[in-house]
């Protein structure tokens, strides 16, 4: 189904007109049809002129039909998945611990002092003093820091259609703020999905869609107490008035309880 969303939204913009065109003939049709047959005199002349009236009811109620379902496709279609219906828990995965070991660091040991020579007896020559030899310190050994690894940026190739909390990695729990920027040339609406897992097959809207554009603001507040603990990617998609849309912002979150 989303296939055929992706397929039809660059039509949109002439498949209305050419449809409300096309309903506009058919009711001309049956407008002409139901003047023969108030003014036809013989009953053959009127099973035709009731004949035609049917066959331009039938195709202008098709028209119509298909104008609507068109019109539910486009505008309605995210908000009737259901995220429990596919939503498993995901086993959250042990983390074992590994031994860091780390110098202790040892006493100092003491250099070397200075030695006294003999004291030499008394002579005519003068007695030379004796001297201390300086003691050199022993480096002491450090501690070793080890520095915590960056997580990598959200993937948001547009500056315009970005999600900036949670970050990137965050572990999350409860209701959360969800704050960013969806404000783009010819804004119609956006709507936040969620997937399963870092590399998600399906989405689903986490609520309705939003018609106001926001930068640098909050753009939904989400509500993870429903959710099986686990790994999660937002999507922020921001949809203009020709029903495109740039490339998405996606957010891999944890959640936790």
């Amino acid at each position: 189904m989303l296939q055929l969303l992706h397929l039809l939204a660059p039509h949109v913009v002439w498949l209305y007109p050419v449809g409300v065109i096309i309903l506009l003939a058919y009711l001309r049709s049956w407008l002409a049809a139901s003047r023969d047959l108030r003014a036809s005199l013989f009953s053959l002349e009127r099973e035709m002129a009731a004949a035609r009236m049917r066959r331009a009811a039938t195709g202008a109620f098709s028209v119509f039909g298909l104008l609507v379902g068109l019109f539910i496709l486009q505008f309605h279609f995210a908000r009737s998945i259901d995220l429990n219906a596919w939503i498993r828990p995901t086993p959250t995965p042990e983390l074992i611990g590994t031994a860091l070991w780390i110098p202790t660091p040892g006493p100092e040991t003491p250099g070397p002092t200075g030695t006294v020579g003999p004291t030499p007896t008394r002579t005519l020559t003068p007695t030379p003093r004796p001297t201390r030899q300086p003691v050199t310190p022993t480096p002491s050994p450090t501690n070793t820091v080890e520095a915590t690894p960056t997580p990598p940026p959200p993937s948001c190739p547009n500056e315009n259609v970005r999600i900036l909390q949670p970050g990137q990695g965050a572990q999350i729990k409860g209701a959360i703020d969800i704050r960013g920027s969806a404000n783009i040339p010819g804004f119609q609406f956006y709507k936040i999905e969620l997937g399963l897992g870092e590399n998600p097959n399906r989405w689903t809207s986490i609520s309705d869609v939003h018609r106001n554009p926001v930068s640098d603001g909050l753009l939904e507040v989400w509500d993870t107490s429903g959710l099986p603990a686990g790994t999660y990617t937002l999507r922020l998609v921001v949809v203009d008035v020709s029903g495109n849309y740039p490339p998405p912002c996606e957010v891999v979150v944890h959640v936790t309880h």
